[in-house]
């Protein structure tokens, strides 16, 4: 009988932590992200901001071969439908940045090789400049809120960054030889280094913002790094040749962890509230998620024709996914291709 009895507690013990165990995977699978829903976002739409100051979405958009334009686009978050648009067919968007103390973004107009400077709260063009330089090629913004300045990568070899001021919205002056081929921009927490790859050496590149000058550079565990974001001692880095994020030490430049994700990876976002990484996937139609603990990837979702841009809602821990549409020219003698319904399109997920 005790024998009986104590094998009887034995099994009852394994049940419950059976359940337990399955109850955790439920779980885990009912909090699992999902993208909950896609929509039409704009034409030629490349990349968005989250606006602290209305809570909306603004993609940029610089229309087709076809047929050219440039606008920005006020998504609702919640429906994703477009409510309004800013017209910018002179100079069409490509890069954004916003600052939400003054509620002005700052577009990279690539075809035009100019900065635009547009008010949110009314919808104005306040401004649109260059460096004065015959050549350019300006990618990405980032924007110093405290300070009141916009960095914008110009990707050449070399490479320079222009510095915005934002109260005059003129170039104030360029931080020259940056690296070959320079693409994304982050900043220390203390504002005071500037973080940026460079896709034609493989390299991450530091910039000591007082001296204006490159202090270093280390790889960046991959090839083709295009963006970076920064959190704390750790750089997150999308490599688009290699298909990977690796995670850097931004003081030693070690890799500490090189997470495969796909083809293409492009675009890169992290948030905090969630402790989670976003990785947009161009080739593979897919944005990768990634625990920022353990480096596991959480989740492969399929968002739309060509994940371009991803960024985090910081007070819903909320993803917004921009796929781009696919392009090609049209090939003679061939029949033109159908409409992509994948493509300009912004994917929300949760």
């Amino acid at each position: 009988m005790i024998k009986h009895a104590h094998t009887n507690r034995r099994n009852a013990g394994i049940l419950a932590a059976s359940i337990a165990f399955a109850v955790a995977g439920l779980n885990n699978q009912a909090h699992a992200q999902q993208v909950e829903k896609s929509s039409r976002a704009g034409s030629g739409i490349y990349e968005a901001v989250v606006n602290s100051n209305d809570g909306h979405i603004y993609v940029t958009g610089a229309g087709t071969r076809s047929t050219p334009g440039g606008a920005i686009y006020k998504i609702n978050p919640e429906t994703l439908a477009i409510v309004d648009s800013i017209v910018l067919k002179d100079n069409p968007p490509f890069g954004i940045g916003i600052n939400n103390k003054t509620n002005i973004a700052y577009t990279t107009n690539t075809r035009t090789n100019s900065v635009s400077a547009v008010d949110l709260k009314n919808g104005k063009l306040l401004a649109t400049f260059s460096n004065g330089s015959e050549k350019s090629h300006v990618r990405e913004v980032l924007v110093d809120e405290a300070k009141n300045l916009i960095y914008v990568s110009n990707v050449g070899d070399p490479s320079d960054i222009w510095v915005i001021d934002g109260k005059t919205n003129t170039v104030l002056h360029t931080i020259e030889n940056t690296g070959k081929t320079t693409t994304g921009l982050a900043f220390n927490d203390k504002k005071d280094k500037l973080f940026v790859t460079n896709m034609g050496t493989n390299e991450v590149a530091v910039i000591d913002l007082a001296s204006k000058k490159v202090e270093k550079s280390f790889s960046s565990g991959g090839e083709s790094p295009v963006n970076i974001v920064a959190e704390g001692e750790r750089l997150f880095v999308t490599n688009q040749k290699s298909g990977t994020v690796t995670v850097l030490n931004s003081k030693t430049g070690e890799v500490l962890k090189s997470i495969p994700t796909g083809e293409g990876a492009i675009g890169i976002a992290y948030d905090k509230k969630t402790n989670k990484i976003y990785s947009a996937n161009r080739s593979t139609g897919t944005t990768t998620v990634i625990d920022g603990k353990t480096y596991a990837v959480l989740a492969d979702l399929a968002t739309g024709s060509h994940p371009n841009h991803v960024k985090v809602d910081p007070k819903t821990g909320v993803a917004y996914v921009i796929n781009k549409t696919k392009g090609g020219r049209p090939v003679e003698g061939q029949p033109a291709p159908g409409p992509d319904t994948n493509g300009d399109t912004i994917s929300k997920i949760k």
